[in-house]
């Protein structure tokens, strides 16, 4: 079940001790909303205050607050994010099961349903039969067994009250029978029924108090116990999944098959394996270089083609704008008494003229020097143009042919299969094509473009695991790429074997037929562990690279020569 399923299942199924179906809704949203916030951040959705919801919230505020979730890092990964969040759900309906089975208060919630049951008068007679079983069921409520109840508080309520009171309106009630008058002994009659119902509702609802203060205090406790355990142990998953996404992650590409192995102990799936030859290649910059140099990027050639691409032009325009007296455009209408033209302010001299004045005035329709000047705004424009622009090939597919001979038993075997999972997991990362073969005298294959399903990593960690400790015939390996080479998958791959070389010479149609397929551009690489190799054989390849294990420099000097070849122009390095 995929992990929305598994949310939507909560939703609609989960025990009603988890909350309405509306609570557990909004349970799973706020979960959402605290792990991968959405804008505002400063509104976060509020938890449901039941004592499960309340957990969640607190499991997760102490969650991000770990160095392994904090900054953007949950974020970042919602696949992971979600499958936190299912585990928490599954968490709380499994710890709920749990504590439905230790429940130790049943047979005191099965004694309430009872009494709820029963008349007032019923109870009244129970309590007040004195040394009968019947009564001692009150005195000696059957709350929690003794050797069950370790911290949990007896029921606290008050039975020698309510016996007191049960009696006291019973000899009432006896006391006004033998008085003889029919109308008072009907009055006290309804008084005792009424007086004993209400001491009945009372009585009930104290014991469903403490069972419910009692029982919450219990469970309250019981969960926060499992919520420590779970938290660890969703703390370690986390480690866990961290580690597995570094060293995985391209091999797996599924968050969530990450996070299943992340559950599971390292030394029985064989990831102490995988993390060896990590850590190795971690240390020896030199196998890094060669893991990434390799693939038809190396030595593509620079391809051009026209691209569209916008271009942004500021262009200077003029505008007119208001200026200072002086600079005189023309003539304009106003009231606006600092520019009006002298003719106009002749009207206020002559008296009869004066209201003609006011009334343009008020109607702004006095002639006036209208004052302007121009100044000069940038503005943007955006053009496209035609530029060229540099197309590379892409990387190619790359086959690997790791020496697992006898006599590369020890460190050249580490190196031959440190350099195997590098270049796998770089093929992975880069979506490229990869295909191994472990050779001695017989080989072994595996395919890593369809490397997807549960059993895929297995499959890498027995083909790691592989030692023939036999002779070293590299004629099969190189034969069997060949053939690869003729697949439309690894028709443009790179070639590149691992091993001491400490092997007869090639024969003679395999040598013409490597020879061919280097005509067609593709590269056989060799990295010669040690200094004893046949170099007939190593001949036959374009790069050869050496890595002597008696030399401390040689990590040093495999990366001179790696750099060599990388600084070189595209054909001289494919020659």
């Amino acid at each position: 079940m995929n992990v929305q399923n598994s949310r939507r299942r909560f939703e609609k199924f989960a025990p009603s001790a988890l909350g309405s179906e509306s609570d557990r809704k909004q349970l799973v949203d706020a979960l959402d909303d605290m792990i991968l916030p959405v804008e505002p951040k400063e509104e976060p959705i509020e938890f449901p205050q039941n004592n499960f919801a309340q957990a969640a919230k607190k499991t997760m505020e102490e969650l991000l607050a770990r160095d392994a979730l904090r900054g953007n890092y949950a974020e970042s990964h919602p696949g992971l994010a979600e499958n936190i969040q299912t585990d928490i759900l599954e968490w709380l309906q499994k710890t709920n099961d749990e504590l439905e089975k230790e429940n130790p208060f049943w047979e005191e919630a099965i004694f309430i349903e009872q009494q709820k049951k029963l008349t007032a008068q019923q109870i009244a007679e129970d309590i007040a039969r004195k040394d009968s079983l019947i009564r001692g069921k009150y005195c000696n409520l059957p709350s929690v067994e003794a050797a069950r109840r370790g911290d949990i508080a007896e029921s606290n309520v008050d039975f020698d009250f309510y016996q007191r009171q049960f009696e006291e309106e019973r000899q009432k009630f006896q006391r006004a029978s033998k008085n003889g008058d029919k109308p008072k002994q009907n009055k006290y009659s309804e008084k005792y029924a009424e007086h004993i119902e209400i001491l009945r509702r009372n009585f009930i609802a104290d014991l469903e108090k403490s069972l419910i203060e009692r029982q919450n205090a219990w469970e309250i406790k019981r969960i926060d116990e499992r919520r420590r355990k779970f938290l660890e142990e969703l703390y370690q998953k986390i480690e866990n999944f961290k580690r597995l996404e570094k060293l995985l992650l391209p091999f797996i590409g599924d968050l969530g098959r990450l996070w299943d192995l992340s559950n599971r102990p390292f030394e029985d799936s064989g990831f102490e394996l995988l993390e060896t030859y990590a850590k190795l290649l971690e240390n020896d910059e030199s196998l890094q270089e060669l893991a990434k140099m390799l693939g038809r990027q190396s030595r593509a050639q620079a391809l051009f083609e026209k691209e569209l691409r916008d271009k942004i032009v500021i262009k200077t325009e003029w505008h007119p704008k208001p200026a200072w007296r002086g600079e005189i455009n023309g003539i304009r209408y106003s009231n606006d008494i600092a520019s009006v033209v002298p003719s106009e302010l002749a009207l206020l001299r002559n008296p009869a003229a004066k209201k003609l004045f006011q009334l343009k005035f008020a109607q702004k329709q006095l002639l006036s020097f209208d004052y302007q000047n121009d100044a000069a705004e940038n503005t943007e424009e955006t053009i496209q143009e035609e530029v060229s622009v540099e197309k590379k090939e892409p990387k190619g597919p790359v086959i690997i042919c790791a020496d697992t001979s006898g006599s590369m038993h020890g460190t050249p075997e580490n190196i031959a299969k440190t350099i195997t999972f590098a270049l796998a997991k770089i093929a992975m990362e880069e979506k490229r094509k990869c295909y191994l073969i472990s050779f001695s005298t017989g080989i072994e294959t595996l395919d890593l473009s369809d490397f997807q399903g549960g059993s895929a990593l297995n499959r890498l960690v027995q083909f790691l695991r592989m030692s023939f400790h036999g002779g070293t015939d590299a004629g099969p390996a190189l034969a069997h790429s060949l053939k690869m080479l003729r697949e439309e998958n690894y028709k443009s791959a790179d070639v590149l074997m691992v091993s001491d070389f400490v092997m007869g010479s090639l024969a003679g149609d395999l040598v013409q037929a490597i020879e061919a397929e280097k005509a067609k551009n593709t590269c056989f690489y060799s990295l010669v562990i040690g200094s004893s190799g046949n170099q007939n054989t190593i001949q036959c390849f374009n790069h050869n690279w050496t890595y002597d294990m008696n030399d401390p420099t040689a990590p040093r000097r495999l990366a001179e020569q790696l750099h060599e070849v990388r600084e070189r122009p595209p054909r001289e390095a494919a020659t």
